[in-house]
């Protein structure tokens, strides 16, 4: 049998593993529209999308700033500033990309980011072709069959923590600073 002070001491433990466990769902929710995916932290909202390559494609937004982003198997030099070919239903161009550490991950930042949004609505598949050395290409493939979706979702939870005080953001250069 237990004493008052055990019974107490359990009462307390399971409050607090309770409220453990309700910060820990909000810290990091996760939300699937189709072929994309939405992760929203406490600071941050990523939505985003993955091909068979494990290559990723994505909506990163911190406070206020917003970028799409290349992540490859491929690796890359941290702050090398590079072209990409990008390739959509209804757009084709040469867009810059720079390598940026963010959460000891090495991310490409896609640049202008209206030229990826654009390109992001329009079609169900963007493409892109990095150069490689000795001429060669890698080429990336990514649904977007739930990306404008995800991304009006991710913009409007990045808006919503706007208004609460954040931690400093990692250093993205080549990023948007969105007016949410």
């Amino acid at each position: 049998m237990l004493n008052k002070q055990s019974k107490i001491c359990i009462k307390i433990c399971l409050l607090l593993a309770t409220y453990s466990l309700s910060i820990c769902t909000q810290a990091n929710d996760k939300i699937i529209y189709q072929n994309w995916a939405i992760d929203s932290g406490l600071e941050t909202v990523e939505a985003y999308t993955a091909n068979d390559s494990s290559s990723s494609f994505g909506l990163f937004c911190g406070g206020s700033t917003c970028t799409f982003y290349l992540h490859t198997n491929i690796g890359c030099q941290p702050n090398a500033k590079n072209s990409v070919l990008l390739n959509s239903a209804s757009i084709s161009t040469a867009i810059n990309m720079q390598c940026t550490l963010i959460r000891n991950n090495y991310f490409e930042i896609l640049e202008p980011f209206d030229v990826v949004m654009n390109a992001v609505n329009s079609g169900e598949y963007i493409g892109f072709a990095v150069a490689l050395q000795g001429g060669a290409f890698a080429v990336a493939r990514f649904s977007l069959i739930g990306a404008k979706t995800a991304i009006g979702q991710a913009l409007n939870l990045a808006a919503s923590k706007k208004s609460k005080p954040s931690p400093p953001q990692p250093n993205l250069q080549n990023s948007r600073q969105i007016n949410l």
